[in-house]
């Protein structure tokens, strides 16, 4: 028999979306699938929607610490010995899990399968492909950052619990420190098409991160033999910094413009991952 594959989808205030991505499940073109949606306990109308989708999603809410706890007990409702993580803005492509399925299948050691994604706007609209996806290397991984499109991974059960799960200490990492756990103990593989649909609002949690986020993947990063930020974050971290240090000296705060722009420039020049690939990026711009 095929493998079930369960879907985990994490909500928070997501009534605007949800739609869309339970219908993108829907659209599957594999047979066994089921979907559970873990509800963070919304005020929006997002139970309106979840009692409106009917038998077809399992689903709960109610309080929760979070995205990652919410994805941990996604899981203990399940029972596909294959699971993907969707998160209540993101899309699937109709032959995503057929996709996946038949990798692992065919690849039986592989425990991380991950494709290509575009991202999307609010309405759905393709913006471009996520560029920073590309052929898995557990070294690169840990060097340069997350280049995982997180829509676009499926794993498998067995593996996603001897590693512990998601960590459920962790706000924005949690997905690259589970990737890294996963790379760290099995092999995992890149699938060359594309999965998923990553919308990207300039609201979403990633981007409302800032320096928060960028601290705790400097954390993650060390866990797993970093030495620090790997050159993507680094890179944010000057992009940040100079955006910061632009409000502050706006607003006649000299000092604390000048640390903010010598922070972000060290970032950057301690470096020489993080280096070169700014200076491939101003080259190619």
């Amino acid at each position: 028999m095929a493998p079930l594959v369960s879907v985990i989808t994490p909500a928070l205030n997501h009534a605007a979306v949800l739609r869309e991505a339970v219908a993108s499940v829907r659209a599957q073109d594999y047979g066994r699938v089921e979907h559970v949606v873990v509800d963070g306990g919304s005020g929006d109308g997002t139970v309106d929607v979840l009692r409106a989708l009917g038998a077809s999603v399992r689903w709960v809410s109610e309080p929760d610490k979070g995205q990652s706890a919410a994805l941990n007990k996604g899981v203990r409702m399940s029972s596909g010995e294959i699971l993907g993580w969707l998160n209540a803005d993101d899309l699937y492509e109709p032959d995503a899990v057929s996709a996946a399925v038949a990798f692992l299948e065919a690849h039986p050691e592989v425990a991380l399968v991950h494709g290509d994604a575009v991202f999307v706007d609010g309405q759905g609209r393709e913006l471009g492909p996520c560029a920073q996806v590309r052929p898995f290397t557990y070294a690169e991984l840990v060097r340069d950052g997350d280049f995982v499109a997180q829509p676009a991974a499926f794993f498998r059960r067995a593996a996603f619990e001897a590693v512990g799960g998601v960590d459920e200490s962790l706000s924005w990492a949690m997905d690259y420190d589970l990737w890294l756990k996963l790379a760290a103990r099995y092999p995992v593989a890149y699938l060359p098409r594309r999965l998923a649909r990553y919308r990207w609002t300039g609201d979403n949690k990633t981007a409302r991160g800032g320096f928060p986020r960028l601290a705790e993947l400097e954390d993650v990063g060390r866990r797993h033999g970093a030495g620090g930020l790997a050159s993507s974050f680094r890179l944010e971290k000057f992009a940040l910094s100079r955006r910061a240090a632009a409000e502050q000296w706006r607003a006649h705060h000299r000092r604390a413009a000048a640390g903010l722009l010598c922070g972000g420039a060290w970032a950057v020049l301690s470096s020489p991952r993080a280096l070169g690939a700014g200076l491939r990026g101003v080259r190619r711009r």
